[in-house]
């Protein structure tokens, strides 16, 4: 990485810095230019408000400087268990993704590379502390050839079938909806069940930027990605956060979105209605017959929606309790990339007061300049008394991938 790498794939990150930052990097002089650590960090830090386009700009450094082969996911593998203990962590998951036209050989090589430095990590410091590999699959890729592989390598190799433990989306959400995932959440769960020995969860990333949607048919996407069988899901900023942030903006969607959001309105009305005024579902279908030839749809936040929208999340919340799913939140990566205005309407607080299960986490420590001890910190700061923290911490240890997907029992 870095300077010991002969072949940085600068081109990965230039451009889109260049576009969103208004910066030329000379590659030439970069490690010169950023020799300084506080030059560096002023560089590569995300720890500004900014959608998640500005996020990647910066990321893409760390990809385009690094080799990627097997000797480095090997190092790095081993180095993060070494230095996450050091700040107390003694359980983690850590994800890698591996490009679209990677093949099964590069694949395996690199999955095994990764699960050799968490063993050798592990042996170092005499188990006291584990870590655990999940592989990202693409939202627009063939994820269901991603995932035989994945189950093709297990088969093959102990140490993987040992060490890799979930599925995970990530990335940009926007334009991929639940919907299109949920044959596959609903193959997973089947495959589980049938032999739970190499049982995977599946790790969600929704309701964290919803660019082009509005806040209910986000949280929608929420509510719809646990119940079609995601065991964690990924910050579900919109399912909790304050929609007064939102006063009078507007909202645009797709009609196809719009669509859905209505339909799903309209379906469970007599439920959803328990929580709060909703409009009439003579106005649903109204609204219906108005948009099927329209493109897209503008939806002033007036206080009739304020009140609509918070009804819509406090049902998706209460049925969400009622499933294994539990919420990663990330007061950090919340606050700068998801779609958080004030620390004080962050969902994290909503979240506790209905009883929803919860992790607090780091999402991407290195970029975001965090641990997992500031990240409790921000969560106190909030509002969350120390006890009530502790029981999160606790509880957390439930909430691995292993015992979520049906691997591993809870112990008692």
């Amino acid at each position: 990485m870095g300077k010991n790498n002969p072949n940085p794939r600068w081109e990965i990150f230039l451009r889109p810095f260049e576009e969103l930052y208004g910066k030329k990097i000379r590659p030439s002089t970069f490690f010169e230019d950023y020799r300084d650590p506080d030059s560096f960090r002023t560089l590569y830090l995300f720890n500004h408000k900014g959608p998640f386009p500005e996020f990647q700009a910066k990321f893409n450094l760390i990809i385009a400087l690094s080799k990627f082969d097997p000797i480095e996911i090997r190092f790095i593998a081993k180095q993060i268990t070494l230095a996450q203990f050091q700040e107390g962590v003694t359980f983690g998951e850590y994800r890698i993704m591996y490009a679209p036209n990677e093949t099964d050989e590069n694949v395996f090589a690199k999955t095994a590379a990764a699960c050799e430095g968490f063993a050798e990590a592990e042996s170092e410091l005499g188990g006291v502390a584990r870590s655990r590999l999940v592989i990202s699959l693409h939202r627009d890729g063939d994820f269901f050839r991603e995932y035989e592989i994945v189950k093709g390598l297990m088969e093959k190799d102990s140490l993987i079938r040992k060490y890799v433990v979930g599925l995970d989306f990530c990335y940009i959400e926007e334009g991929f909806p639940p919907k299109g995932k949920k044959d596959f959440f609903l193959q997973v769960d089947k495959d589980n069940r049938s032999e739970p020995s190499t049982a995977l969860s599946i790790l969600y990333h929704v309701g964290e930027s919803f660019q082009d949607k509005s806040l209910l048919s986000a949280a929608r996407w929420v509510l719809q990605s646990a119940e079609w069988g995601a065991h964690r899901l990924g910050h579900a900023i919109a399912l909790g956060v304050n929609p007064d942030a939102y006063r009078g903006e507007i909202f645009v969607e797709t009609a196809a979105e719009r669509r859905d959001s209505l339909e799903f309105l309209y379906e469970r009305w007599e439920e959803i209605a328990k929580f709060g005024e909703l409009p009439a579902k003579n106005r649903i279908g109204a609204e219906l017959d108005s948009i099927r030839h329209t493109e897209s749809v503008e939806i002033s936040v007036t206080e009739t929606s304020l009140s609509e929208t918070r009804a819509f999340q406090n049902y998706c919340m209460d049925k969400i309790s009622a499933t294994d799913a539990v919420i990663e939140s990330c007061p950090s990566s919340n606050e700068y990339i998801g779609m958080v205005r004030d620390i004080r309407h962050h969902p994290l607080l909503r979240f506790v007061d209905a009883r929803l299960r919860v992790t607090i986490s780091t999402d991407d420590p290195g970029i975001f300049g965090t641990e997992i001890r500031k990240e409790y910190s921000k969560a106190e700061q909030m509002g969350l008394s120390k006890e009530l923290l502790e029981e999160i911490r606790k509880d957390s240890f439930s909430y691995t991938s292993e015992i979520l997907s049906g691997r591993r029992e809870l112990s008692k």
